[in-house]
């Protein structure tokens, strides 16, 4: 049994560091492609700060030189293969269409994957950061009330074994005080610029403040996790609300919209027509794997956007 682990670990380390090379000389090319067209972009120092709040180990020139090329790839690739299954094996009349609209949705898809892949994971972090706050807002003020000066409170912050997603945003302010020779005051401030949360930016600013200033930590800590904890109450009732008109939603237009369809390629195959070349065959296709994975894809963006909002 131990054998097998082990090989099954040298096997997972193996395979990632395949994949991490691969992924290395690809993000290599991509940059070597158009990385001094990407270097005149204006949004450098914005796309910067996006991906420090994604926590993605990506410079802002890499980035964009992955969309680029990521989406003209997807086009051709895109249009060489919808251009074989249409004109080739379907030798449909209207290739020419399917192929540009299919080539079209599947490269905007290309120049839009990795910024949503972005904006999933700064919505992610946020989301999670603020699912802990409440009850690591109460810890601090647990913290504070003891004596402890601030800087101490977010050592010992860090060593805790639960509320992973906060650990991280302190151990940021302890690496720039330990490591960059920062104050506190600064390690704070610049940790709530790259934090995704803006309930907790606000918090570290206050306390920056706090610290600077002087004031009760304690009362504040406590009055702000029960603000904090209350406005979570809030949200989730939103959240269960919408969670209901989603599934009306995904009963009346996506089921009872699939079963329409399917009942008219029946009716097709029935007749022994076709709808601009489409046979019922191709049709159910169609519904299979094209109409019922978009809409179920749909239908999970909208959830995943209601859920991130209800963090």
């Amino acid at each position: 049994m131990k054998k097998e682990k082990k090989k099954k670990n040298k096997n997972e380390s193996n395979s990632k560091k395949i994949s991490k090379k691969i992924s290395l000389k690809y993000k290599s090319l991509c940059y070597q492609l158009v990385g001094k067209q990407v270097l005149k972009n204006k949004k450098l120092e914005y796309i910067g700060d996006q991906l420090i709040k994604a926590d993605m180990k990506l410079t802002p020139a890499v980035y964009l030189s992955l969309i680029t090329v990521t989406g003209l790839l997807c086009f051709l690739l895109s249009a060489l293969f919808f251009t074989i299954l249409f004109y080739f094996i379907i030798q449909s009349p209207s290739w020419m269409l399917y192929m540009l609209i299919l080539t079209a949705i599947t490269t905007v898809i290309g120049f839009t994957f990795l910024p949503f892949v972005v904006r999933s994971r700064i919505s992610t972090r946020r989301v999670n950061i603020e699912q802990e706050l409440p009850f690591t807002l109460s810890e601090l003020s647990i913290l504070a009330s003891t004596g402890l000066t601030p800087i101490r409170i977010f050592r010992n912050m860090i060593h805790r074994n639960e509320h992973t997603a906060m650990n991280l945003e302190f151990k940021k302010i302890i690496y720039k005080v330990d490591i960059d020779g920062k104050d506190i005051i600064t390690a704070v401030s610049e940790t709530a610029k790259e934090t995704p949360s803006p309930t907790f930016r606000e918090v570290l600013w206050d306390i920056g403040n706090m610290i600077h200033q002087g004031g009760d930590l304690d009362v504040y800590l406590r009055n702000r996790a029960d603000t904090t904890m209350q406005l979570k109450r809030d949200l989730q009732k939103e959240f269960t609300e919408k969670i209901g008109m989603y599934a009306e939603l995904y009963l009346t237009l996506v089921l009872i919209g699939v079963l329409f369809i399917a009942i008219a390629a029946f009716i097709i195959d029935a007749m022994g027509s076709n709808i601009g070349g489409l046979t019922a065959d191709t049709l159910l296709l169609f519904l299979s794997f094209g109409l019922i994975p978009i809409a179920v894809i749909v239908i999970n963006l909208m959830v995943s956007m209601a859920y991130s909002k209800a963090g």
